[in-house]
């Protein structure tokens, strides 16, 4: 993975002692297996134990007639693995006959729950063909415990007791993890400091990608290179620069912090930066109490989609934008596929003959060309391929590039306390105190 920088203010003043205060905590916390510092979250990619664990249930649960995992989990409990799954199994999944499939129920939608139990029970004959996750860190996730109860009650009553097939991750000894011991469910742990959007490489995230045969050790080679890249380069690091660069952007006036994919597989993973954005850098106070003089917002686009549909008023006021192109620049010259008929070929000016990968080859360089005339601010994060390393890298490189943001803008990143408003007001509301 590579990052490169564009339009970026020169001369940003760095406290290069805070900085490096900072990378030292880091490496504390890397090496740390007691999981004591906020930052924990990046010793997971090296935690052997933890990946055994998933490994070997995984390895148990995993057998010749499995054909759907039921990802039950909302927020950061699922958004990774989403992420990774869909960036590793294609858009087309749906409508492919290969298996094992993950299926994923986080809202708490009828629409949603009916379709999941209907194909479920049309599909599936054998419990052995189905493993069931139930993922929440807090273990009392509102969303995730009524979508348990009500497609576990829709399950048992074709397949009887599904105990065995159950794996409850979540935080040692919460309420998930007492009543999943009581029930003999499976479970496995998430260290209780690593919040969830910081979860992707704990079993909330692997687990469910090593039952469908994603190389778990691959995701973490690519987080691990991040971390020694941020550890061992301190403000040369991509992960500091990049944090810099966002900065710097911010000063010029952006507000809007765009994660723009060229590739539809990782639409999810932009979902999953737009969660670590936002209940990360999204705070009204700083660590000192003061009020935040900072306003980002994330969001994410497709390329080449949403240059049909939002790119005019990204180009009417490009100062308030600023944006992230990822893409993964192998080519796929496997699909052989040319503009070489007749009809529409012709229509466009220098398409005939050409294969797609070399159209939006063409779109993405037309984009970085118009950015860097109109004043855009942007960076490129480049991928060599879609495959479990490099996504294992992504992912971390935006969780580190995170923490030093934070740590430059003086606020925590590891903190949700406005998250807790809408869920105290739903326990009211469900609880008839309203």
């Amino acid at each position: 993975m590579k990052y490169q920088g564009h339009s970026n203010e020169s001369g940003t003043a760095v406290d290069t002692k805070r900085v490096e205060e900072y990378v030292a905590k880091m490496r504390r916390a890397m090496s740390d297996s007691a999981y004591s510092l906020p930052e924990a979250s990046l010793r997971l990619p090296f935690d052997e134990n933890l990946l055994k664990k998933s490994k070997t249930l995984a390895s148990k649960l995993a057998g010749p007639k499995l054909s759907y995992i039921l990802d039950i989990g909302i927020g950061g409990s699922n958004l990774g693995a989403k992420a990774l799954y869909e960036a590793t199994a294609g858009t087309m999944d749906a409508h492919t006959p290969f298996v094992p499939k993950i299926l994923f129920a986080d809202t708490c939608s009828p629409e949603l729950l009916s379709d999941i139990t209907e194909l479920l029970l049309d599909e599936v004959s054998d419990k052995e063909e189905i493993i069931i996750i139930v993922a929440s860190k807090s273990g009392t996730t509102t969303e995730t415990i009524i979508n348990a109860s009500v497609l576990v009650s829709a399950l048992e009553q074709k397949f009887g007791s599904l105990a065995d097939r159950i794996v409850c991750i979540t935080d040692e000894k919460s309420p998930l993890w007492v009543m999943g011991e009581e029930q003999k469910f499976h479970l496995l742990p998430v260290p209780k400091i690593v919040g969830g959007r910081f979860s992707v490489f704990s079993p909330a995230g692997i687990f469910p990608l090593l039952c469908v045969g994603v190389e778990g050790e691959a995701l973490m080679r690519g987080a691990q290179s991040v971390i020694h890249d941020a550890l061992d380069g301190g403000i040369e690091s991509n992960s500091f620069r990049l944090a810099l660069d966002i900065i710097s952007w911010h000063k010029k006036g952006a507000t809007v912090f765009d994660f723009f994919v060229f590739n539809p597989e990782i639409e999810s993973l932009g979902k999953w930066y737009r969660q670590l954005f936002a209940e990360s850098i999204g705070k009204e106070k700083t660590i000192d109490g003061a009020p935040t003089t900072h306003r980002m917002v994330p969001t994410v686009s497709i390329g080449s989609t949403d240059l049909h549909s939002v790119e005019q008023m990204n180009l009417a006021q490009p100062n308030i934008f600023a944006r992230f192109l990822v893409r993964a620049h192998a080519p796929h010259w496997e699909h052989q596929f040319l503009a070489e008929d007749k009809v529409f070929a012709p229509l466009v000016p220098g398409v005939s003959r050409r294969a797609p990968c070399e159209i939006l080859d063409a779109i993405y360089k037309g984009v970085a060309e118009t950015y860097k005339e109109r004043g855009v601010s942007y960076g490129e994060i480049l991928l060599t391929d879609l495959d479990p390393e490099s996504l294992g890298s992504l992912m971390q490189f935006m969780m580190c590039t995170t923490m030093h943001l934070a740590n430059l803008l003086n606020i925590n990143a590891f903190d949700q306390p406005n998250v807790e408003a809408y869920k105290e007001a739903t326990r009211r509301i469900l609880g008839g105190n309203n």
